[in-house]
This record gives structure tokens, sequence and C-alpha cells, in this order.
């Protein structure tokens, strides 16, 4: 088995079937799928039994309690893993058919390639535009992103992945499991950065692959993580700690050091601007 798929999974019944089916109608089909509950509350289960009747091949597993963390289910799905690469295929996105046969073509021909990630589409329920329009990314570099690249890791982090997270989101990753778990695997204390702290250990120890075509949707809606990033003091300190693991493993530029100094002083300013208004933002 080339790849193992993981789809970690909690309370997305209404996205779990499209899930399912842009990994089930892939163009690569040497996969694996493994199916993890983080012991949902709505109609999860009942669409996870009626795929695993139908493919017993399917994997799953559902916790009794809730882990508080998506990043213990992503140990958990590469603890089960029996492939040479790992796509975690979040169950609130959506894949096109020719991702896995694109990525897993790089990291076949690129031995050192620890992670290649994808352009993405970031969806709601009412439109779909490119993500590769980030304001983030071209400020940064406004060329980078139009066309596929590999990269020495250290390089990446140096130049881009320093001063916040780039890679859209993990659902456009594939990860070659060695490289993962000789990075000391994903860090269950954390909630909200520990996929940025999982590409940086993996690019310290291998090189990253981009591919400039839009292959992963990357969903947005109501209950997304993304609108706690700003409400509670979590995200601030797992940002400081990220920022101070870097500061120990690559070189920076005063210049970088200051980017890095007005990133934090952003995010105080948005968590002190959700506390005086009360509204919830991102």
């Amino acid at each position: 088995m080339t790849v193992s798929v993981i789809i970690p999974n909690y309370n997305h019944a209404e996205y779990l079937k499209q899930r399912i089916e842009s990994i089930l109608n892939q163009t690569y089909s040497d996969f694996e799928l493994i199916i993890l509950d983080d012991c949902s509350t709505d109609r999860s289960m009942e669409i996870i039994e009626d795929y695993t009747n139908r493919f017993p091949s399917i994997r799953y597993y559902r916790n009794e309690i809730n882990s508080g963390t998506p990043f213990s289910q992503w140990d958990h799905g590469v603890d089960l893993a029996t492939g040479e690469f790992i796509w975690i295929a979040e169950s609130d996105d959506f894949a096109e058919t020719n991702f896995l046969e694109k990525a897993v073509e790089i990291m076949i021909a690129n031995k050192n390639v620890g992670l290649v990630y994808c352009n993405a589409w970031i969806i709601d329920e009412k439109k779909k535009s490119e993500y590769l329009a980030s304001e983030e990314k071209y400020y940064l570099d406004s060329i980078k992103w139009q066309n596929n690249y590999i990269n020495n890791g250290k390089d990446e982090l140096s130049e881009y992945l320093y001063k916040t997270n780039l890679i859209n989101n993990v659902s456009g990753v594939l990860f070659r499991k060695n490289k993962y778990i000789d990075a000391g695997k994903a860090d269950k204390k954390m909630r909200y950065c520990g996929d940025w702290f999982m590409y940086i250990r993996i690019l310290l120890i291998s090189d990253i692959a981009y591919i400039a075509e839009p292959l992963n949707s990357f969903r947005i809606h109501a209950n997304s993580t993304i609108y706690e990033y700003f409400n509670s003091n979590t995200f601030l300190k797992e940002v400081i700690r990220v920022y101070l693991f870097l500061l120990k493993n690559i070189r920076l530029s005063p210049k970088k050091h200051f980017l890095m100094l007005k990133f934090m002083t952003a995010i105080v300013l948005k968590r002190i601007r959700n506390i005086i208004t009360g509204i919830k933002t991102y």
C-alpha cells in the first residue's frame, strides 16, 4: 500500500459524503482509507457505517470520549497507517480526483521531499475563489505560488514559513510517513498551530514541494476553528512557542525578527479588539 488516507471527523456529517467520495474517486488507487471519528454527536456514524458496509476495506475507529484536539487524531491515524505516504484529509474539505496522482508522482521522484502541498480553493456555502490570491502570500512573493517548485526545507522556513503558516491547509498536503515520524509527530498539546509546528519540524529534516494547480478545496464555515484564533489567548501562546522554536533552529535576519514581532503585535491587537467589542472575528 503506497498511501494511507486518514479522515479525522468530528460532527461533519453535512460534508462527510462529499469528502469520502472525493477520495474513493481518486485516479490514483493504491491507497487504504482510515476514518477516525472523535465521538461525533451528529449523523456521522450513520454515514460512516453506510460506507464501511459497502466498502469493507475501509477501516474506522470511534473515540468514546472526544480527544479535544485534531492533532491527537492525526497521530492516531499515522500509528494505524501502513502506507509510505500519509494524506490527512479533513472531513469538511474535498479534493480534485487527481490530487493523489500528482502528489505521489512528485514524492516518488524526489526522495528527500518530506511533504508536498498544492494550491487550493477556499470555499463556503455561497462561493468559490482561488486561495492563491492570499494577500499574505503576495506580500512575501508575488511570483512564487504561481508555479510548481521544490525547495530545501530550511530555506523554505527562513524565506517564508518563519512568519506564518502559508501552507493552505493539511487536506492539500501529502506527507512522507517516515519524515513525519522522525520529526516527532504532531504536538497533541496544541489546538491551533499544531499543523504549522508539524510542517516546520518536517522541513528541518527534509525538502518541500508545491503544486500550483488548485487540487484541494478548503471549506470555511461557521464551526471552522479559524474563527477561534483571536478569541482566546491560546492561539497567541502557541504562535509564541512556534517562534521561539524557529529562533533556536534557523537563522533569521533582523528584518525577519521585526516581521515576527509585527505579526505577534497584530494578533494581540485583534485579541484586544475582540475583548472590547465582544465580536468574534478572525
